[in-house]
């Protein structure tokens, strides 16, 4: 089979042009740790963004410490220090606990296949509260809260917790952080670990003690429950940074904790002029109902709900209104004119609908699919009006043949060419020396011979 080349062009273009399409899409497509952040989807995250990143707030991550230089933090974590004694910065973490908690606060993707943080735009204060795997102590906790508020804190995470209440120290330190306009969140517990209270420094009054849920928004078996608890965030399988360059998993309410603190950043970074107690208060007015009307031991006063905490029309307060129990038994919900006031994530699956990222995809293949079709158009077109211009060439008598043919008549008889009988013989022609007419016949150029006697 033999095939023209030349006539492949057209196509060939087309498939050139929708692989450069499809090579645009990568970047979106080929983000498999950014899949594995259901949490952002059901949390409408990427719309977020688009509203407030945390640009300018300093969260304080008290924990273990941060190891800064990983691709996803890298630009975002100031020097810190550590409250246990020791000289240094906060920019170490042999555990890894801090540096998942940093990346759920403030990850901002360092490659195309990196993570994203609730508030991107933050910068994370690193307070080292202890040394290795060890344990915290309540002097280090208390020395951590203080330097925290002494750094330009305005959120302070502390993914930790303990049995029972918070030492006298303790209590004043972050009475310290509640009275210089900081924003105080804490993880409520693990039954794993042995909890079946909300511990402290969650119990604190005045602290946002956050519970876990599940995807969908259902409450996460493994998370404490009390009436302590203020709100409830995503805690099972929390995919994001760990130590060493790594990423990984976490299961706890220590990461609902962080995802409540880089809510915090986010509305403070929208309205810079807000107290600590308004923050507080639209975390909790905004937050979607989900276990018992009103404040319950699982949810508190609700799965918290970033686009409305961020746009819903929330009064501001001068009080903290987990200090007030008459406004923290129930204060009432938050109107957001225009907006879906009852939007409801397990409507759309674990995904909680279709990210941004996704319908990029979408419209990316959709494209492609319009510029082969439309390649496969301008190629049949092209090829039809080829093959109409060969065979109108085809038609015509080459002009090698015409200079061939004599002028006025055809080619001269060859050698031993004999006319049919009755037929004059051409001009110039002479037959052969031993031509003989058959019988009954006359010579050459004489009249027809007479029809036998059978046909008369």
């Amino acid at each position: 089979m033999r095939v023209n080349v030349g006539n492949l062009r057209p196509v060939v273009a087309c498939l050139l042009a929708g692989f450069l399409v499809v090579g645009a899409a990568q970047p979106a497509a080929a983000a498999p740790r950014r899949a594995e952040q259901w949490y952002l989807d059901e949390l409408r995250i990427d719309q977020a963004h688009r509203i407030s990143t945390g640009q300018g707030v300093v969260v304080a991550v008290l924990d273990s410490g941060v190891e800064a230089t990983h691709p996803d933090l890298r630009g975002q974590v100031l020097s810190g220090g550590r409250s246990y004694g020791a000289s240094g910065d906060g920019r170490a973490d042999e555990d890894g606990h801090g540096t998942h908690m940093a990346g759920i606060i403030a990850a901002r993707s360092g490659g195309r296949d990196g993570v994203d943080g609730i508030a991107p735009g933050a910068k994370i204060l690193p307070i080292k509260l202890r040394k290795g795997t060890g344990t915290n102590s309540a002097t280090a906790v208390a020395v951590g809260i203080r330097m925290a508020v002494d750094g330009g804190a305005k959120v302070i995470n502390m993914s930790f917790g303990a049995p029972g209440l918070a030492s006298a120290d303790e209590l004043s330190a972050i009475k310290y952080a509640l009275d210089h306009d900081v924003v105080v969140v804490s993880s409520a517990g693990n039954t794993a670990r042995g909890h079946v209270a909300v511990g402290n420094p969650a119990n604190t009054p005045g602290v946002i003690a956050v519970t876990g849920t599940t995807r969908g928004g259902s409450f996460w078996s493994g998370s404490v429950k009390g009436p302590e608890a203020v709100v409830a965030a995503p805690g099972d399988g929390i995919y994001n940074i760990a130590n060493e360059g790594g990423y990984g998993w976490g299961d706890g309410t220590s990461d609902s904790g962080a995802i409540v603190s880089g809510l915090a950043a986010l509305i403070r970074a929208k309205y810079p002029d807000l107290n600590a107690p308004s923050v507080i208060n639209r975390i909790i007015r905004t937050a979607r109902d989900a276990g018992p009307s009103g404040r319950d031991p699982q949810y508190g006063f609700g799965v918290i709900d970033p686009m409305k905490a961020l746009t819903a029309n929330v009064p501001s307060v001068t009080a903290n209104p987990l200090l007030d129990p008459a406004a923290a038994t129930d204060p009432g919900p938050a109107r957001t004119p225009g907006a879906d006031e009852e939007f409801d994530v397990t409507q759309h699956g674990d995904r909680g609908g279709p990210t941004d990222q996704q319908v990029m995809v979408v419209v990316i293949g959709v494209a492609v699919v319009l510029v082969l079709l439309l390649g496969l158009a301008v190629f049949l077109i092209w090829n039809r009006r080829r093959y109409r211009r060969e065979a109108a060439r085809a038609a015509d008598v080459p002009d090698e043949l015409i200079d061939r043919a004599v002028p006025g008549g055809y080619p001269t008889p060859d050698a031993g060419y004999a006319p049919p009988p009755g037929y004059a013989p051409p001009s110039g022609y002479a037959p052969p020396s031993d031509y003989a007419p058959p019988s009954g016949y006359g010579p050459p150029g004489g009249p027809p011979p007479a029809p036998p006697p059978s046909e008369r």
